[in-house]
């Protein structure tokens, strides 16, 4: 110890070094260690958006088929559905629906917090238009048939849209879009939906033909985890402005191991990145028939 130091001194070193340099170096230490660690577990999100269930419903409506959905829809009257009506993979070539689909469609749209919109194939826009064009022209004249009130779809729901931009793609779309949106069968503002089944380019979303909904995931649950699709998801959103009501994500074959908290934190995650969702653990057909865990699904989207 050298002369003359004083005990106030020596309380300010410790091990020779003074405690306010300690202190600096405490600071990076938490700085350089605590923060990557919190990058790395990821920060504490806000609660995600409300969203709504998307069902792909290609169960054919024999009696008591679709009670699940309506069962669901009853217990949950604040969720929305937005339901795909998909009677031949298109409404088929007669101008209504058979009798099992014109019993059970208006018992669908009685209901303030569904909207049904009927599927038309665009096979990524190498369909004949014209042929698409009558598939919506059919839709639409569902509504005029007075026998059955409630028949009617409240859009279209545009499978196979492409994801690569091209001027070809875009003028076919558009043109779609318009006819859509012009005819009175379909509503005063019919619902459009795009499924590229992946993330597109966004012109064809902020084009101002483009749709309400894109689709920007469609597959298994394996897929989704191992590719990061949620990442980029919220990059896309970023990038693009499209906001989060605009997206879309369906989800199927969840591992058999999936428990029901399992289930509800993947709902949650989804919820951060799409406004609307469907999960199935059906691996097979499985937009054909309802997953046992359809309930709880539902009952995660907004909880």
């Amino acid at each position: 110890m050298r002369s003359g130091t004083t005990w106030a001194e020596r309380r300010s070193k410790v091990c020779g070094v003074p405690k306010y340099l300690l202190w600096v170096l405490l600071g990076l230490v938490v700085i350089v260690i605590v923060v990557p660690i919190g990058v790395m577990f990821g920060r504490k999100k806000g609660s995600p958006g409300k969203s709504s269930v998307l069902l792909p419903l290609y169960v054919y409506p024999d009696p008591g088929a679709w009670d699940p959905l309506f069962t669901a829809i009853e217990s949950n009257p604040h969720v929305n559905f937005t339901v795909v009506v998909n009677p031949a993979s298109g409404p088929g070539t007669d101008p209504g629906p058979d009798a099992n689909y014109t019993s059970e469609i208006p018992k669908l749209n009685q209901y303030p917090n569904v909207r049904t919109v009927g599927y038309v194939s665009t096979n990524y826009t190498n369909r004949n238009f014209s042929d698409a064009l009558q598939d919506v022209m059919i839709y639409s004249l569902w509504s005029a048939n007075t026998t059955v009130p409630g028949l009617g779809m409240n859009g279209i729901f545009l499978d196979e849209t492409p994801n690569e931009y091209n001027a070809a793609s875009a003028l076919f779309l558009e043109k779609l879009a318009v006819a859509i949106r012009s005819q009175t069968g379909l509503g005063k503002d019919p619902l459009i939906i795009h499924n590229p089944g992946t993330l597109p380019d966004a012109q064809y979303i902020l084009s101002p033909n483009g749709p309400n909904v894109t689709i920007v995931f469609e597959g298994e649950y394996s897929t989704y985890q191992t590719t990061g699709i949620q990442n980029d998801i919220s990059g896309f959103q970023s990038s693009s402005k499209c906001s989060r009501d605009a997206l879309a994500c369906i989800l199927h074959s969840l591992p058999t191991s999936f428990s029901d908290s399992d289930v509800k934190s993947l709902v949650k995650d989804l919820r951060y990145v799409s406004g609307s969702i469907f999960v199935t653990g059906l691996s097979v057909d499985y937009y054909s028939s309802f997953w046992s865990g359809w309930q709880g699904f539902v009952g995660d989207v907004v909880t």
